[in-house]
């Protein structure tokens, strides 16, 4: 079963990809909340989504993460709000540590706010540090109750969302054959 945790913002991606280490989330509990099945019940669950609303309304967006109890599946981390502030796809995010993955979306969300759209399918250049290159695949909508559960019960209609495929350290990405990074197999399996 996925639990997933509020995300805090962060800013400034470092060394990436040069650096990477696949890692399990360990989180400290103490200041995180946690958003389980259990959570989204009643009261409390009102109180989780008038949070996401009053933090989209004062920066745009809002990050989940969302990680496997049981260390089974890599964990993942999307965003709620691009398409309602900035009529962009949402971004997902698989297989890296938290931390890592917020401070990407934080940074592509201020590009987003500065004009910056990703298109589908295509590989693009500056996202990242260095040369590297990211590719934009969109979220089959069967996927989105499963994977993207909290985004649904915030729009409670149709929007759009996008996985963000990283490359491993010699810029190849997980569709191309020869890539060293398998913590991106189940988004594969998504898009």
């Amino acid at each position: 079963m996925f639990k997933a945790i509020k995300s805090l913002r962060y800013k400034n991606i470092t060394k990436l990809l040069n650096t990477f280490q696949p890692q399990k989330a360990r989180l400290p509990w103490d200041w995180l909340r946690v958003a389980s099945p259990a959570l989204y019940s009643g009261v409390i669950r009102m109180r989780v989504m008038e949070e996401t609303e009053r933090n989209i309304k004062k920066h745009g967006w809002e990050a989940m993460y969302v990680f496997d109890e049981h260390e089974e599946k890599e964990p993942f981390l999307y965003t709620i709000g691009l398409e309602e502030t900035y009529s962009h796809p949402e971004i997902m995010i698989f297989g890296l540590n938290r931390e890592t993955m917020h401070n990407i979306v934080s940074d592509i969300a201020q590009d987003i706010k500065n004009g910056f759209k990703a298109t589908a399918n295509e590989k693009t250049k500056g996202l990242l540090s260095g040369d590297f290159e990211v590719l934009f695949k969109p979220v089959k909508e069967q996927c989105f109750e499963n994977y993207l559960g909290h985004a649904n019960r915030y729009y409670q209609k149709p929007y759009r969302a996008f996985v963000m495929f990283w490359p491993d350290k010699n810029n190849i990405l997980p569709t191309e054959s020869d890539c060293q990074v398998s913590v991106q197999d189940e988004a594969l399996k998504i898009v």
